[in-house]
């Protein structure tokens, strides 16, 4: 997304749900969040920081403080019991409104709406402390990094900034795949699939591709074949069909994904399938199942698929949908770059230590930097 994108895109989360938007505990979504337990978050993760900061000897002075991705002030208010002055800046005029009213320490907080690509708004050498948590992450590298590059600009030398952004994504493998070919059918008992995790219903602009999630469980009493028998009979995929609503196929053989490794009985396995849009806009359904190639779906043998409803659109129709839609993507930078951006603005890194903010499948990075 472009800036003016991730402006409207914040501003309407700041208006729907922005506690949630800002934290987002699966428990807390639709307003959850209790206020004070919120903002107590904020002055755990602030002090936890500032105690890494003072076993670094930094910043040399505590009078100005910058919450850059402020949202509503979750830190900007932590922030505030340890600095003279703080200053909030966020690209939503929602969140920047709402913090604005949960200010607790009168004209020493100031939030202000920033929807530039970098931070012209404040001199070189302002700041003692810069610190940004769960905003970069949001925001795409070619924006991201220049913003990296302004922190230092503002930093005062002896100054500190704490920012976090993560590095990259690691996908779930198996530490040693194990792959056995298969060389005839499975007996009837081993075509049992269980599937979860896949969306009710999708919405996509015909003759597009779009990539449809779900986890499959092997429900039977046969270990599905990663391999086949090198010809690619025998191995088992998940794959689709498109249907009707009334059930009758438009498109039989559509999709294929092949499983990361053998599934024996029992395993559960992340996959998704890439499907391709009827080019006939309307109401369909599709069909998730697994297949035994060349030998049977696993419908065929009395094993129950999965449907996800689905609403084909013209493709200008589609597009303005998308342009709705309300995201929260995940965007990296990787610790070289980080760095490299860092050095070309005349700062210098002191620490970078791994953080939890972004969950067990991202890779993620708190920095510590300064500028001499």
């Amino acid at each position: 997304m472009n800036l003016i994108e991730t402006q409207r895109n914040w501003d309407e989360l700041g208006k729907t749900d922005p506690l949630w938007a800002i934290l987002t505990s699966p428990d807390r979504k639709g307003g959850k969040w209790d206020l004070a337990e919120f903002f107590a978050t904020g002055r755990r993760e602030v002090a936890e920081a500032m105690d890494r900061a003072q076993t670094l000897g930094l910043p040399a002075r505590r009078e100005t403080a910058l919450d850059f991705g402020c949202g509503v002030g979750r830190l900007t208010q932590a922030l505030c019991e340890r600095f003279a002055h703080c200053r909030g800046v966020d690209i939503a005029p929602s969140m920047i409104e709402l913090a604005r009213g949960y200010n607790t320490h009168g004209d020493r907080c100031e939030y202000l709406l920033n929807a530039h690509d970098d931070l012209r708004i404040f001199s070189d050498d302002f700041f003692d402390l810069v610190y940004s948590s769960i905003a970069l992450q949001h925001i795409e590298p070619r924006y991201s990094t220049c913003y990296i590059r302004e922190f230092a600009r503002i930093l005062r030398p002896g100054g500190l900034m704490v920012f976090q952004v993560p590095d990259r994504f690691v996908p779930d493998e198996p530490s040693s795949p194990a792959r056995q070919p298969a060389y005839e059918p499975m007996p009837d008992s081993g075509f049992r699939a269980e599937f979860t995790d896949y969306p009710d219903a999708i919405r996509a602009a015909a003759g597009t591709r779009v990539v449809v999630p779900v986890t499959v469980r092997n429900a039977g009493q046969s270990t599905w074949s990663s391999a086949g028998d090198g010809e690619r009979h025998y191995l088992v995929q998940l794959g689709n069909h498109w249907l009707t609503p009334e059930g009758e196929p438009v498109v039989w053989d559509d999709g294929r994904q092949a499983l990361p490794y053998d599934a024996p009985p029992g395993a559960q396995i992340q996959m998704a399938v890439t499907v391709t849009v009827p080019q006939v806009p309307g109401e369909y359904a599709v069909e998730l199942d697994m297949v035994q190639e060349g030998v049977a779906w696993f419908k065929q043998k009395s094993s129950v698929s999965a449907l996800v409803q689905a609403e084909v659109q013209p493709a200008a129709a589609a597009a303005a949908a998308e342009a709705r839609a309300l995201r929260m993507g995940m965007c990296c930078v990787a610790q070289e770059k980080v760095t490299e951006v860092l050095e070309s603005g005349g700062a210098r890194v002191v620490d970078i230590r791994r953080d939890e903010f972004t969950g067990p499948k991202w890779i993620s990075y708190q920095y510590f930097a300064t500028k001499p």
